[in-house]
């Protein structure tokens, strides 16, 4: 497992699809969430797991890595991640899909405020 700086608040997600599959764990404002990034052969895409660090609790299975959709979106609620995480290019490259080649280089997972 790899701890992504536990003490600050950080602008994205750092991936490593050189790692994949892997779990590593980062905190987002109020609590500490444990993702696993996989990939799926059969579809050609990633998928992302998130669970709560301190219980264990998994919060969502197999959720896919979309260009410009938000994570976890269809499924949130309270215990998930004040951020909305969302994979994107923001250097102006012409990027609309995510791929081993631009995942964790222009495209990463930013991490916006939610709004209500």
């Amino acid at each position: 497992m790899q701890l992504i700086d536990l003490g600050a608040d950080v602008e994205y997600i750092e991936i490593d699809t050189a790692k994949v599959p892997y779990t590593f764990s980062v905190k987002l404002f109020d609590k500490t969430y444990t993702f696993t990034i996989r990939y799926n052969d059969v579809g050609e895409f990633f998928t992302a797991d998130l669970s709560i660090s301190s219980s264990g609790e998994l919060l969502v299975y197999g959720d896919p890595i979309r260009y410009g959709r938000p994570l976890f979106g269809s499924v949130e609620d309270e215990r998930f991640p004040l951020p909305v995480i969302i994979p994107l290019c923001l250097s102006g490259d012409n990027v609309d899909a995510v791929t081993w080649e631009n995942l964790g280089n222009e495209v990463k997972l930013y991490l916006f405020d939610r709004r209500y």
